[in-house]
């Protein structure tokens, strides 16, 4: 009897997490459009959603005055924060962002370009 239950819980895990993937890729997504100023570009690909809570505050401020100036981030008010990364096309250049969310993936806390 315990058996179906199981499988119940870990579908709905699963639905779950592909919502909240879905989520952070259409935040991503805004953020490149409205704060970087980048409306066009493809998209190739993009990383599974994870966490992590190994960014000290000091490496997101760094991640803050590297990045684009102006830019409004969201406040870091939890340890732990979700990260993506995109892969995308803008021009003919390939270009890789991790950006880093708030834990229910509402809003971009940093990103950092990767060279």
């Amino acid at each position: 009897m315990k058996h179906p239950i199981y499988i119940i819980g870990m579908a709905l895990l699963l639905f779950a997490s592909c919502g909240r993937q879905q989520q952070a890729k259409s935040v991503v997504k805004e953020f490149m459009e409205q704060q970087l100023n980048r409306q066009d570009v493809s998209y190739l690909d993009f990383t599974d959603l994870d966490s992590t809570h190994a960014l000290s505050d000091s490496v997101i401020q760094s991640m803050h005055q590297r990045g684009k100036q102006g830019v409004d981030y969201l406040e870091r008010k939890h340890r732990t924060l979700l990260y993506l990364r995109a892969q995308y096309l803008q021009d003919s250049d390939t270009l890789s962002t991790t950006f880093y969310l708030d834990p229910e993936a509402t809003g971009i806390v940093a990103y950092k370009e990767n060279y």
